[in-house]
């Protein structure tokens, strides 16, 4: 069988927990890949003309969008929005992001705030190495993205529609673990509840 060309780095599939930074000069993802645990993400450096690729070689999709420009390239708003990604901004954010992205001045915040969510605990779930969750009280795992990003953001939640998080509420029951996804009435984001 002959083998096919083989897209490496930003270009390359990837399906274990993914963080794409999109910056003109890749300063951000180097500070990054500084200060995480690379065991739990892979850290995804993307110019804003490969950002739409960078993207969509996340399988299912990218677990957080980091961003460090002022204006995003067509169609990338509409990868971040279609899923439960989280999105942290260092400097002006554009207009065109979910109202859950979180903007900061300092790249100290964004990344202490991007380690907490690696790192974020809820229920006795956390997020396990590479990809999925470990469930609490529970020798095995959870391969559940929605359920991911709903623990990675926690107490924050995401402005999706609840339906965006089905599956992470069938994992739960099936668990036995008494959080659900949920609508709250007063910010309209869905969190775990």
């Amino acid at each position: 069988m002959e083998a096919g060309p083989v897209d490496l780095g930003v270009l390359a599939v990837e399906r274990d927990r993914a963080l794409v930074v999109i910056s003109p000069d890749g300063e951000p993802a180097v500070g990054l890949r500084e200060c995480l645990d690379r065991g739990r993400v892979v850290i995804k450096d993307a110019r804003p003309g490969d950002a739409r690729t960078a993207l969509t070689s996340c399988r299912p999709w990218p677990w957080m969008v980091i961003g460090a420009v002022p204006q995003l390239p067509d169609g990338v708003a509409d990868l971040i929005h279609g899923h439960p990604v989280l999105v942290l901004w260092l400097g002006p954010t554009p207009p065109c992001l979910p109202a859950h992205t979180g903007s900061f001045a300092r790249f100290s915040a964004l990344a202490a705030a991007t380690g907490q969510a690696l790192e974020q605990e809820v229920g006795g779930m956390r997020l396990a190495p590479g990809a999925g969750v470990l469930l609490p009280g529970m020798p095995g795992w959870s391969r559940n993205p929605q359920l991911e990003a709903l623990i990675s953001a926690h107490p924050g939640g995401f402005d999706l529609p609840l339906e965006s998080f089905r599956s992470a509420g069938r994992a739960l029951r099936a668990h036995g673990v008494a959080l659900r996804p949920r609508r709250d009435s007063a910010t309209g984001m869905v969190s775990l509840r």
